[in-house]
């Protein structure tokens, strides 16, 4: 059976990004659809079309600390959730056959490894693992994973619908490691680390509309803006 993607594979960071570019990431998705904090669709416009280069952030001290904590949330994973096997590919972007300007590059391949698992996916089934670090300082941060009302932020949800997308894998579950820096006396010096658990199940008919949906935004940005060469409006992200 062929895979619903073609796995486009580098040996070093350079030409992974260049390639990168040339499509459309799990990361853009939330831009393109309005829910990310950080970017709107005009600004990823310009990082796609070359007019403004995407801000090298890898340097940054937060965002080294989440490289530096990638493979160990991944070891903690697979002691916490043991129905998987795992595989991670540093440089790999798997490109959409259906959707070729769609790609991913994943923080992990899922295979279920025990059938006996609490979502009953049977064994063999493939999803993917999207870990996720940050930080918080008052329990309203945190409302986004563990409000009454949502399950999964907006804009991490809309990325993993993405990947199913490219995949057309049956899950993805994001293993979130939140940290907050300790400030008070009785902190003792030490962090407050909350961890959240989250899954999509490609199962649902309600991720499946949502797929659909996502899609033909995705392809609206690209045909309409990035080939078209016009540049979407400028809104604030929210």
């Amino acid at each position: 059976m062929t895979e619903a993607f073609a796995r486009l594979s580098f040996s070093e960071r350079a030409a992974w990004l260049l390639e990168r570019n040339r499509h459309l990431q799990a990361s853009d998705a939330a831009a393109i659809d309005g829910s990310s904090p950080w970017k709107s669709a005009a600004e990823l416009y310009d990082e796609k079309t070359g007019i403004f280069p995407a801000e090298d952030i890898s340097g940054k001290p937060y965002v080294q600390y989440g490289i530096n904590m990638e493979p160990v949330a991944r070891e903690a994973f697979m002691l916490d959730v043991p129905y998987f096997s795992l595989e991670y590919h540093q440089y790999d972007i798997l490109v959409s056959r259906n959707n070729p300007w769609m790609g991913a590059t994943l923080d992990g391949e899922l295979s279920v490894s025990n059938p006996m698992n609490p979502w009953n996916l049977p064994l063999g089934t493939k999803g993917i693992y999207e870990g996720k670090t940050g930080s918080w300082t008052k329990a309203s941060h945190l409302y986004s994973w563990d409000g009454t009302e949502t399950y999964i932020p907006a804009h991490y949800y809309v990325q993993g619908l993405h990947q199913l997308s490219v995949t057309g894998w049956d899950f993805v579950i994001f293993h979130a490691r939140l940290k907050r820096e300790p400030f008070r006396d009785e902190d003792m010096g030490f962090p407050e680390i909350r961890t959240f658990y989250r899954i999509i199940d490609r199962r649902s008919s309600a991720v499946q509309q949502d797929i659909a949906l996502l899609e033909e935004e995705e392809e609206r940005f690209w045909t309409g803006c990035i080939q078209a060469k016009k540049r979407p409006p400028r809104r604030v992200a929210i």
